[in-house]
């Protein structure tokens, strides 16, 4: 399952969207969980400023030992001049937080377990005043240590928070050294944040099921032309190749993938096509002469002969087993040239002198059917397999002759243009018409079958040609008028490569 193309689609796409909606879940819940406790603690830190007050102002003037001298009319009973030795404690009840109201911070319709609420510690740490909806047990703070000599006046300072449990706190400092704790219960805020965490996460719950659902419903479309695809190529079979990929159903980028895929089971078909064709004709060409040597052989067989007639079969048989090796060895070539594998085996040699023996070795034909051969030739240097490049000027002559009219003429000429070696076979015979043109290097093709036949054609020259001449990196083309005739023209480089 998770190989398939379809499901890893779906996975990612929900990997991604599960990765997205909790981020963006968690983003909103921690911006919402700042705003709410930023709120909270701007209500404690105000609150605790409050009652903490400002302070009772500067310290009064020092003594002479350092005791702060109180004004004449308000005596400090802290003051003796009998020395700091003899002298009593501060008293923690002239502290101004003792005077808190217990119920100052209560708030009208709050249920009494998030009623805010307030505790003052002196500097030595004892509790000096709580309010009437303080929780009880509460830890006092971690407090400094009390100051050298007697307390001075001192005012509200820097809020520290805690979280303790569902109780959110702020302390202060507050007059004399002492500290004062304001806070309340954050129940109400937690119960807010725990709903927003449950409908983020049924939010989150509810977009990933859809998206889940559209996810599977889009992979589907979009797979769905690939198994029209598969589909398709699986109902191509030797006998079906005549089906194609509905490209209208394919208007993305597997278009131009099921374009591709018609095209190549165009090319499939036709070569198969020629294949079967290939097939068909070479099995015609070839059941001649087995014909042949079949009936011969009988013929000698059913009774006693002569030796005239022996040597009569015996030469019909050889006519024919002559005429298939050479359709086997043309089979053979073109075989090879189909599967690039037809060894060249390059060496340097003069083409003119080539051409010329070409022509010398097709006279006898040419005196037979009474056409002349004519050479116009320059001394040219090529570098190429001699064997193949005569066996394709050899073809190129025949055909000229064989499909010649009777006192009509071949002329061959050799000319250099730039890299190449251009090698023209014209001839004055009766052409070939223009819906036969384009099948004129078709294996076994034939223009004239009857006429083919007598002179001994199997249509396999011109294909050949057209196999030798690719394989040296040449090209091949041809002019044809009919009843005027027809010039063959070859191109082949001088040096391999170019």
């Amino acid at each position: 399952m998770f190989r398939s193309m379809r499901w890893t689609l779906l996975l990612w796409h929900a990997a991604i969207l599960v990765l997205a909606l909790t981020s963006l879940g968690a983003a909103l819940y921690l911006a919402a969980r700042h705003a709410t406790f930023q709120a909270v603690d701007e209500e404690l830190a105000s609150a605790a400023r409050q009652l903490a007050g400002p302070g009772p102002g500067p310290p009064p003037p020092r003594d002479w030992n350092g005791l702060q001298r109180p004004p004449p009319d308000r005596p400090d009973p802290r003051f003796d001049p009998r020395g700091p030795r003899d002298r009593p404690l501060f008293d923690e009840a002239h502290n101004p937080l003792a005077n808190l109201p217990e119920d100052c911070l209560e708030r009208v319709g709050w249920d009494p377990r998030d009623q805010p609420y307030f505790l003052a510690w002196s500097r030595t740490g004892s509790p000096i005043r709580a309010s009437a909806s303080c929780p009880p047990d509460i830890p006092a703070p971690e407090l400094a240590p009390p100051p050298i000599g007697p307390p001075f006046a001192t005012g509200p300072g820097r809020v520290r928070f805690r979280q303790r449990g569902d109780f959110r706190e702020a302390l202060v400092g507050g007059p004399f050294g002492a500290t004062l704790l304001v806070g309340r219960s954050v129940g109400r805020e937690e119960s807010y944040l725990r709903n927003i965490r449950w409908s983020i996460a049924g939010a989150t719950a509810i977009i990933t099921a859809i998206g889940l659902l559209g996810g599977l419903w889009l992979t589907e479309r979009a797979i769905q032309p690939i198994r029209a695809i598969s589909q398709t190529a699986k109902m191509i079979s030797a006998s079906e190749l005549s089906r194609r990929i509905d490209v209208k159903e394919t208007q993305s980028e597997l278009g131009s993938l099921a374009r591709t895929l018609n095209e190549t089971f165009d090319r499939l078909e036709t070569a198969f096509a020629r294949q079967v064709q290939f097939t068909a004709d070479a099995s015609h060409e070839l059941r001649t002469p087995l014909s042949i040597i079949h009936t011969q052989t009988e013929w000698a067989l059913t009774r006693e002969r002569d030796a005239a007639e022996y040597r009569k079969a015996i030469e019909a048989c050889a006519r024919a087993s002559a005429r298939m090796k050479t359709l086997v060895e043309s089979l053979l070539v073109l075989a090879r040239g189909d599967a690039g594998k037809l060894d060249l085996q390059y060496e340097n040699f003069d083409l003119s002198q080539t051409v010329r023996d070409c022509a010398a070795l097709m006279s006898p034909l040419a005196e037979e059917k009474k056409v002349k051969i004519q050479t116009e030739l320059v001394p040219l240097s090529i570098e190429a397999d001699h064997n193949r490049v005569l066996q394709l000027i050899t073809n190129l002559l025949s055909n000229a002759i064989r499909y010649n009219r009777e006192d009509g003429s071949v002329c061959v000429t050799l000319q250099a243009q730039d890299d190449w070696a251009v090698l023209k076979v014209t001839d004055t015979g009766v052409g070939i018409s223009p819906q036969h043109q384009p099948l004129v290097f078709e294996r076994f093709f034939r223009v004239d079958k009857a006429r083919s036949r007598e002179s001994g054609g199997s249509g396999l020259g011109l294909a050949i040609c057209d196999s030798i001449v690719k394989a040296h990196g040449g090209r091949i083309c041809f002019v044809s008028q009919p009843g005027e005739g027809t010039t063959f023209v070859v191109h082949l480089p001088l040096k391999p490569g170019k």
